[in-house]
């Protein structure tokens, strides 16, 4: 309703109907509007009011207020940890949970290897790339693989090649 059909309303079946001595908070209810709009309209219709009774019905409606705000916030709040503790692959034991026994229990990785894995990760971030070294200045079938740890290893191609040529004969055919 706008403000001439709830004074209108109100005039006409509303102040003959009520019997109170709460007229501004009824009022609040019947018309659903705030406590300034219901001591406004009140005042135009010619109710009398006390200066204690706006006085109150205004601070009614701040504490209303802030008790509305801090109810938001806490469910705000709830809802927040909720969805950080309701992650169905993580907890607070595992970082990530691959699924669960026949008897309900998690296996997956746990925090504690999760932070092993970033620091192997970030170590590995600082090496240099794997590199194929040049060819051996001696023979050109000698080839040289690296290490992480920076050991180098000598490939021999020949070697490899009759290792599993003779691998191939070996295996029967049924």
């Amino acid at each position: 309703m706008n403000r001439n059909s709830r004074l209108q309303s109100a005039a006409a079946s509303w102040l003959k109907s009520y019997n109170g001595t709460r007229h501004i908070r009824a009022y609040r209810k019947y018309f659903g509007v705030d406590a300034g709009t219901a001591i406004t309209e009140l005042r135009i219709l010619g109710v009398p009011l006390t200066d204690d009774a706006v006085r109150k019905a205004k601070e009614s409606e701040k504490a209303s207020t802030r008790a509305k705000q801090a109810r938001k916030e806490k469910r705000l709040r709830r809802q927040q940890e909720q969805q950080v503790s309701e992650v169905p692959w993580s907890d607070e034991t595992f970082a990530y949970i691959a699924g669960y026994t026949g008897w309900g229990f998690p296996y997956g990785i746990t925090w504690e290897e999760m932070e092993r894995f970033a620091d192997q990760d970030s170590l590995d971030a600082t090496l240099p790339p794997r590199t194929w070294k040049s060819p051996h200045p001696q023979t050109d079938e000698i080839w040289f693989i690296a290490r992480p740890e920076g050991e180098e290893v000598p490939f021999d191609l020949e070697e490899f090649l009759r290792y599993h040529a003779e691998a191939d004969k070996s295996v029967t055919k049924f």
